[in-house]
């Protein structure tokens, strides 16, 4: 989950890539049109690249207090933006296969792809909770040892 989750913050795939669908998101990183993407992109990809060689590079100490809720919460949400992100790669062939009449405008394609390119970044909320409640772990776990 936690891939997919990646993969679908750093790549456009699907319904989500189309023009009008892309131009109804909003953007992630306004500022800088063209470092930043690729940047991030870059960064996601090793990321992915990185957990995928060595599963064990998720792994981290118990936390408690706060961090303690945000891991099941997070884990929780990186589970429904996973979904979302598939969904998105999969409806336009879902679409094409299941509404047998189609609007002159496409506007059912076009709802559809807003409501995936939305929902889909909770499992971004997702992955943030969970790392930060890692972070935090690590954090307890070497200031236990000092």
């Amino acid at each position: 989950m936690y891939c997919l989750v990646l993969l679908g913050a750093v790549l456009p795939i699907g319904i989500a890539a189309t023009g009008w669908v892309g131009l109804a998101k909003p953007s992630s990183i306004p500022l800088v049109p063209f470092i930043g993407p690729i940047l991030f992109f870059l960064l996601g990809l090793y990321r992915v690249f990185v957990v995928m060689r060595n599963a064990s590079s998720l792994d981290s100490p118990e936390a408690n207090g706060i961090a303690s809720f945000m891991r099941p919460i997070g884990v929780l949400l990186l589970y429904v933006g996973a979904t979302f992100t598939v969904l998105g790669w999969l409806a336009r062939p879902l679409m094409h296969a299941s509404v047998q009449s189609h609007t002159g405008s496409g506007v059912e394609f076009f709802m559809m792809g807003v409501y995936f390119a939305l929902l889909g970044p909770i499992g971004t909320i997702g992955l943030v909770l969970f790392e930060l409640s890692r972070l935090r772990g690590f954090e307890e776990h070497i200031t236990a040892e000092a």
